[in-house]
């Protein structure tokens, strides 16, 4: 399989499925801090400057950290979805190439 293609297919697969593995685990780490930044906003909301204080340190981390784990997803997805229609593609122009050889052509091309 691997001579097939111009990508290794196989390759591909082992590295996807071992950044699914790793992104899975940033978004149960960054769940993990959303919980406990929530937690201690809770903590410090009777003292609002020190809420407003914490919530201006946290919040742009936060928000970065969860971009970050929705936007390695997608750019995984999207890399999946990129080599599948690579595949695809690569099949059918195999099929129309050895239909194209089988046919030995037709009218004024016609190979005798």
């Amino acid at each position: 399989m691997a001579d097939r293609y111009a990508i290794d297919v196989s390759g591909f697969l082992d590295l996807a499925a071992r950044t699914a593995q790793r992104l899975d685990a940033l978004a149960q780490a960054v769940f993990g801090v959303l919980f406990v930044a929530e937690e201690i906003r809770n903590a410090v909301a009777p003292a609002p400057d020190l809420a407003r204080a914490l919530a201006k340190a946290v919040d742009p981390w936060v928000e970065r950290a969860t971009a970050l784990a929705e936007h390695g997803g997608a750019v995984l997805s999207a890399a999946e979805h990129a080599v599948v229609e690579y595949c695809r593609a690569d099949a059918a122009m195999a099929v129309d190439t050895d239909r194209a050889a089988s046919s030995r052509g037709h009218g004024r091309w016609r190979v005798s």
